[in-house]
Formats: C-alpha cells, sequence, structure tokens
C-alpha cells in the first residue's frame, strides 16, 4: 500500500498582504511542526488558513495550539484595536498586526451582527463593545466581550435604566481574584416635588424639580446581574478610564479648585476590593495645574503632560500606589506628525496619548486622535507611522490576539 494514500494533501495560500502570497505545502510534515510553525504566524494569516482550507481549519482547531500561541504573542510588539468614531454611520472596528502586513489596518466585525457604538477596553485578548439599544422611553447601551478572532460572545446583562442618564463603562481583570468585571458609572435625573426638597420652605405653587443622582454598578462575568456598589466620590467626572493597572482603573479628575484654577489628581477603582482609592499623583507641579493623561507603560502606570519648557514629560509609577516609585522617565520635544498642515497647533495643545512600549525600546504614541507616531528616547527622533486605511479620527488600544475563545479564556490563569 502506497504510504501517502489516505493522507490528505493541502497547499494553502497564507496572505498577509494581497501582493505577496507563499504556498506552503504541509502533507508531509509532523503535526508537532505544524503546530508550531503556525504557532509564529500573525493571526491574520491564521484566521485565512483557517477559513480557506478544511485541513487549515482542523490544525487551527488543535488545543494545543492556543497556548503555544499565547506564548509567542506575548514576547511580540502589541498589535493593535482601532475603533473609527467619527461619524455613527461609519463607526468601525479596524486591526493593526504588529508582525508586518503591509502597514495596513483590516476592518473586525462584532458577533450576533451587533452595531458597536463604543470600545470600552481591551483585556487579556477579549474586547468589549457597546452597542445601543432603546427601550420604551429609555435609550442606553449594552455589552458584548468576545474575541475578534474567535468571534464567540459573552453578553451582558442589561442594567437599569434611567431618566435622562449618562453613563461610562470600564472594562478589566484583576489576577488576585481571577474575574474579568464591568464597571459602569451612570448619572441620571431623578424628578421629585419641590415639596420634598426643601419641605422647610414654604411653597405657593408646588411642582417637580430634578435633582441629579449617581450610582456604580459592577458586573463580575460569569454571574446573572450587576450589583450596585454605591456612589462614586465626588471629584469624579463622567469620562471612560485611561488605564488599566494591576486590577485597578484609572481616572484623571479634578481634585480641588484653587485660585489659580483646577488641581488634577488621580482615582482608581480596585476590580477586586470594588472601591475607589486616590492615587498619589507625579511630583511635578505643572502637571497638577495643566492636566495629564495616563496611559501604561510596562505595566506601569505612566502619565504624560505639558511642562513649563514646553517639553513633553513622562511619568512612570515604578511601584502601583507608592508616591516615591514616580520617575520622570522621559522628556521629548513637541511634534508635528507628517502630512498635519504646518499651522496646526494640536501636537502642542494636545497631549499625545500614549499607546504602548514597543520591544526596541521606542514609544508609540497617538496624536489628536489621529497619528500614529514611533518616539525612540534615546536619539530623539519621531517617525509617522505610514498605514493604508487608517480612519481619520480613531481610539486606540493595545491587544494581544488570542486563539482562545472567550470562555475559555475566563478559565486561564494570567
Amino acid at each position: 500500500m502506497d504510504p501517502e494514500e489516505g493522507r490528505e494533501k493541502a497547499e494553502v495560500t497564507l496572505e498577509d498582504d494581497p501582493s505577496n502570497k507563499t504556498m506552503v505545502q504541509i502533507d508531509l510534515l509532523p503535526q508537532e511542526i505544524l503546530l508550531d510553525i503556525l504557532s509564529r504566524l500573525p493571526i491574520t494569516s491564521l484566521i485565512y488558513f483557517k477559513i480557506t482550507s478544511h485541513a487549515g481549519y482542523n490544525l487551527i482547531a488543535d488545543p494545543r495550539l492556543p497556548p503555544m500561541f499565547r506564548n509567542r504573542i506575548s514576547d511580540s510588539n502589541p498589535c493593535l484595536i482601532l475603533f473609527n468614531y467619527n461619524s455613527p454611520v461609519s463607526r468601525q472596528l479596524y486591526f493593526l498586526d504588529s508582525k508586518g502586513c503591509g502597514r495596513r489596518v483590516r476592518k473586525i466585525g462584532a458577533p450576533q451582527h451587533s452595531r458597536v457604538s463604543n470600545l470600552v477596553g481591551s483585556c487579556n485578548g477579549l474586547l468589549c463593545v457597546s452597542y445601543p439599544t432603546v427601550g420604551g422611553s429609555f435609550a442606553t447601551h449594552s455589552l458584548l466581550i468576545y474575541n475578534p478572532f474567535v468571534r464567540d460572545a459573552v453578553r451582558v446583562p442589561p442594567a437599569n435604566r434611567f431618566l435622562n442618564q449618562s453613563e461610562v463603562f470600564g472594562f478589566g481583570f484583576h489576577p488576585r481574584t481571577g474575574e474579568f468585571k464591568v464597571v459602569r458609572i451612570v448619572y441620571y435625573e431623578k424628578i421629585m416635588t419641590v415639596a420634598s426638597l426643601a419641605a422647610d420652605v414654604e411653597v405657593v405653587d408646588e411642582g417637580f424639580a430634578p435633582v441629579y443622582e449617581s450610582m456604580i454598578q459592577v458586573f463580575t462575568v460569569g454571574t446573572t446581574e450587576w450589583r450596585k456598589k454605591g456612589a462614586p466620590p465626588p471629584q469624579f467626572t463622567v469620562g471612560p478610564p485611561e488605564a488599566l493597572v494591576e486590577g485597578s482603573l484609572h481616572w484623571v479628575v479634578v481634585v480641588e479648585m484653587g485660585g489659580g484654577g483646577p488641581m488634577f489628581g488621580i482615582l482608581s477603582f480596585d476590580l477586586a476590593d470594588e472601591v475607589f482609592e486616590e492615587i498619589p499623583h507625579p511630583p511635578c507641579q505643572r502637571l497638577m495645574s495643566h492636566g495629564y493623561s495616563l496611559s501604561v507603560l510596562n505595566e506601569c502606570l505612566s502619565a504624560v503632560g505639558l511642562v513649563e519648557t514646553g517639553h513633553f514629560d513622562i511619568w512612570v509609577m515604578k511601584q502601583h500606589h507608592v508616591k516615591e516609585s514616580w520617575v520622570k522617565q522621559f522628556s521629548f520635544d513637541p511634534y508635528l506628525p507628517r502630512g498635519w498642515p504646518i499651522n496646526t497647533s494640536c501636537s502642542v495643545s494636545r497631549l499625545p496619548k500614549i499607546i504602548c512600549a514597543l520591544k526596541n525600546g521606542e514609544i508609540l504614541l497617538q496624536y489628536n486622535n489621529r497619528s500614529l507616531v514611533s518616539h525612540d528616547p534615546v536619539e530623539n527622533r519621531f517617525t509617522t507611522l505610514q498605514i493604508s486605511g487608517l480612519p481619520d479620527q480613531f481610539q486606540a488600544l493595545p491587544f494581544l490576539p488570542s486563539l482562545f475563545s472567550a470562555k475559555a479564556t475566563m478559565n486561564l490563569q494570567f
């Protein structure tokens, strides 16, 4: 009998770029070697392989591949998830691979034909997105947690809806509890009679007056309902969290109003203890009085702000919650991204956003929710990344792609 008889032979095209197709023959290689090769490929090539070949589908479905791929990808530069929020009609999620792929973005969809209205966050290979829902007289948002490359989803149950509500969500994972959680902070209008508001004041014409209240709600993924956790601190302002560090979501807030204007500080919400805490701010008076943005740099909380000299300083908190561990890591000049009009002032008047640190020591920045720029802090050199298909305005999040389903990810150890 021919030893080749009965063996499936497959010739597959792995397409990173339409102009660059590599043909690979996989019929003679042992399974272990095939899996090792696949674990080194970009996630987009793996998905293309999976959907264009029966043999590829079976290989990608091998339970040994997801952990192998996870170990490989953790040593690479993060990929990026981009969300084009420029208009309600054109809102779209995109993916930018870290392994080349011709420097172009790819569209990615949400499961179950949901129309994404906001990118809440990313964590451990999962995305949390919101999409609009309407019921009765109230408009609100529902949430999905999913892996965009496996496409299974965990649907978050709807939260309470209120009159004239304004809500913001945060998503994250706490390593101590091993739980994924969604935080909802909602401000809403509560109608009360004028008499009930001021019972000791004489009321001629008893009418109605709005009272604004707020509430924190927490949903633990894997459970069935939201839990109330009181009200946010009075200095909290409605806005999405800027950084997830050591299981805590972080915001920049106004902590006090002085004669010279507002003073800024940092609030965090611990996803294990489910409480707000004040985090020591960077020891820089200019940042306290003029504001700064938060990010994650090499797994540490970081802050970037404009100082008196016209430079941007990047501070890094080496040990979470420890005031003395703040270190001024980098300082760089204002930069005008390539292709911007010469007379634009956005590079100076708006803080660049730190996206992530790259393996070569450079820092990936985003300017004015538009351009992506790589900065070499040693040479003080900037490079505007030329990427095909980049939307005009977008939110950018670092993302480590995964082959684990959303439900399987909930049971992993991180």
